[in-house]
């Protein structure tokens, strides 16, 4: 068992007082005030003067109320089992599973037993949302921007996202880590739970297009929808005949589709993407400029430079000294 294992499994003082009281036992004081006719919402006040994130345990041994807040909050499932009321709706959770819920959202939860661990992420700033990580996939994924965004009605969006375990693998490390340099602080901790929250937010980005991307795709037959899918996935090479023989359509029929649907041309979704993907590797490789361009699929350098300038205002070289 690691060091961060015996904290989290150990009883804090407020377990202690909920397994003596055989209740729960209000920990903010919101919860102390509140009534049945009004749902609490727990300020910022819990992260004090200078914290921009706060990571806690959740009690276990008592029903939480239901309550709402001022932030974005992260529910971390990192051992055992959960049950929880999302807006109404009740979910069973398992360890690995991350729950993010935004802003005026409302949630309770069942009692923890002993072997159920649940963590809580809360972010000061407001601008990191679940719409700020819906943005900041929209930018790089073509199916995301133009299919999800457009075919989603804003009115009805939820204000809560569910990443099963079955997509979290790879951000788990990172969350071990940043626990770790939270509870146990040393030399250096603020710099880097700083960058592993970072590093946590861009996985969730990119895990929240996949898991939605796959559910529009399961549940359409759509050509317009496959032939976005496979400009996000095979932008390097593709042409409008080779996705036309893949698709088995007319390749003039596919061509009226995506303008009437998109209100561009088949090249124009394609430069699209392959724009935004050279945008992210200029900003995030040292890979020289001309080869990006190449592997995004930009043959012709000058046409390259051009077609990067007029979508972005300002020259790759431009980027990449930022």
């Amino acid at each position: 068992m690691t060091s961060l294992d015996q904290l989290l499994f150990s009883h804090s003082s407020h377990e202690i007082t909920q397994l003596k009281e055989k209740d729960f036992v209000a920990d903010f004081p919101e919860l102390k005030t509140s009534s049945q006719n009004q749902i609490p919402v727990i300020s910022q006040q819990i992260f004090g003067t200078n914290k921009d994130v706060y990571i806690s345990k959740h009690s276990r041994f008592a029903d939480y109320p239901t309550h709402s807040h001022q932030f974005l909050e992260i529910n971390y499932i990192y051992h055992g089992n959960c049950q929880q009321t999302i807006n109404g709706k009740t979910y069973h959770f398992q360890a690995g599973d991350i729950i993010l819920m935004d802003n005026e959202s409302t949630q309770s939860i069942k009692a923890l037993g002993e072997e159920d661990i649940l963590i809580n992420i809360l972010f000061r700033n407001k601008e990191i949302s679940l719409d700020w990580l819906t943005q900041l996939q929209s930018h790089n994924s073509i199916i995301y921007d133009l299919l999800l965004n457009a075919s989603i009605d804003q009115s009805k969006v939820s204000n809560f996202a569910i990443f099963p375990k079955e997509k979290t693998k790879a951000v788990l490390p990172v969350l071990q880590q940043l626990l770790t340099e939270y509870f146990f602080p040393s030399d250096f901790s603020d710099k880097m739970i700083d960058h592993y929250l970072s590093i946590l937010m861009y996985h969730l980005a990119r895990t929240l297009s996949e898991v939605n991307q796959e559910a529009i795709l399961e549940k359409t037959n759509d050509p317009y929808t496959k032939l976005l899918n496979l400009i996000e996935h095979e932008y390097q090479e593709l042409t409008l005949q080779s996705a036309a023989d893949r698709l088995n359509f007319n390749k003039n029929y596919l061509s009226n589709l995506v303008k009437e649907r998109s209100g561009q041309t088949f090249t124009q979704l394609l430069h699209y993407k392959r724009l935004n993907q050279a945008k992210l590797l200029i900003s995030s490789t040292q890979l020289p400029i001309q080869e990006i361009a190449q592997l995004t699929g930009f043959s012709n350098r000058t046409f390259f430079y051009k077609k990067f300038e007029d979508t972005f205002g300002y020259k790759p070289s431009d980027l990449r000294k930022k």
